[in-house]
């Protein structure tokens, strides 16, 4: 999977939560990475996200670990995440950490939609499609005695 190239108060970075990281994620929050997921989209329906109901630090690991996973040092990600926290909103951090959550869980590259490759079109019959239509014949049926 790609990472999430996105544009934050401590610059434009690529996250990416591989499974060393949603494992250190899960440890990290209260009821696992699902939960944490699942309390940012109640704060979304609460109004916004910045009225989620989840711990600074969940979303502050989150964000940290996502820098490392797409690459970054961890005393640079630790750092980054530091600043963005003075400088930004708790609303903009809850989405991006939304976002990268999310990222995660979705469909893999090698999964695709649709139709699987290698099907084939269906054969066409040997015999030729008749396009002659029947005649009625001249008599009629004769109607059923029930």
């Amino acid at each position: 999977m790609e990472p999430l190239r996105w544009n934050w108060p401590s610059g434009e970075d690529e996250f990416l939560l591989r499974i060393g990281e949603l494992e250190a994620l899960d440890d990290q929050t209260a009821q696992g990475v699902l939960d944490l997921r699942y309390r940012l989209i109640q704060g979304h329906e609460r109004g916004g996200f910045e009225n989620a109901p989840v711990r600074v630090r969940e979303i502050l690991a989150c964000l940290r670990l996502g820098l490392i996973g797409a690459g970054m040092d961890r005393h640079i990600a630790e750092r980054k995440v530091k600043q963005a926290f003075d400088e930004a909103d708790i609303a903009s951090l809850n989405l991006l950490a939304f976002t990268i959550i999310s990222r995660a869980f979705a469909a893999k590259d090698h999964d695709p939609l649709g139709e699987a490759e290698g099907e084939t079109e269906k054969a066409e019959s040997a015999s030729p499609a008749s396009t002659v239509t029947a005649q009625p014949s001249a008599s009629p049926r004769p109607k059923s005695k029930k």
